[in-house]
């Protein structure tokens, strides 16, 4: 295994994995998992248009349509609490094919001869809907007291960092080792994932850079369980 030691191994994780995005071999499953997490959300913007485009419609034409669209756009793309659970299931069908691809590149020896579980990032993506349900729930009345926006999108980004890192080394994690061996790994590498989660949670906001968010994350993770997590081959 090449393992990352000096103390910049962060920034060497990170480089690397943006290079890793787009090599061919990996950024043609990105492509795909990218087309289909936007038609997936796409649709699911047609269906609540649909449903609720009559609640909405004012008697103005320009102004009822800029509502309806308006106010569903951004409830979709610019709120994590589809956006992340969407593409991280939708991910989740590519997955093994990106992470096989960067494990058998850089860390053959961990990736022979093991029994993968596969679609790990699916129960992943519905688990992180679970949670960004829950946690904006509570969150929302307390952003309102608070000051908005102001409380509302720091805390946001760290809450769903935690929770992107958290679900993410655990989905990775149990690809190849059992539930204690891996809560036992998330909370020895708990700072790194974090800081990779919260860089995912703010790439979320960002539209069309969006669509890119999950795989990077998990290749950001699948690195750092690698060279700071695993010790060579490890048995189911």
């Amino acid at each position: 295994m090449k393992e990352i030691k000096h103390k910049n191994y962060l920034i060497t994780i990170f480089l690397l994995s943006i290079k890793n995005l787009f090599d061919p071999n990996v950024f043609k499953w990105v492509l795909y998992s990218s087309i289909l997490t936007l038609i997936t959300l796409s649709s699911i913007a047609f269906g609540i248009i649909y449903y609720v485009k009559d609640w909405l419609d004012t008697g103005i034409p320009f102004l009822g349509n800029f509502l309806i669209y308006g106010a569903t756009l951004a409830a979709i793309w610019g709120s994590t609490i589809l956006f992340v659970p969407t593409s991280t299931i939708i991910f989740s069908i590519f997955q093994d094919k990106i992470i096989d691809q960067i494990e058998g590149q850089y860390y053959p020896e961990a990736n022979k001869e093991l029994k993968i579980k596969f679609f790990t990032l699916f129960f992943a993506g519905v688990k992180l809907l679970g949670w960004s349900i829950l946690i904006n729930i509570i969150i929302f009345p307390i952003a309102l007291f608070w000051g908005s926006s102001l409380f509302w999108i720091p805390v946001n980004i760290l809450i769903t960092g935690y929770l992107i890192s958290k679900e993410y080394t655990e989905a990775l994690g149990l690809r190849k080792l059992s539930f204690i061996e891996v809560k036992e790994l998330r909370n020895n590498l708990f700072w790194p994932c974090w800081l990779f989660g919260i860089l995912g949670a703010l790439l979320f906001f960002i539209p069309i850079i969006n669509l890119f968010a999950a795989p990077l994350v998990a290749i950001l993770v699948s690195h750092t369980l690698n060279t700071k997590g695993y010790n060579g081959p490890i048995s189911d």
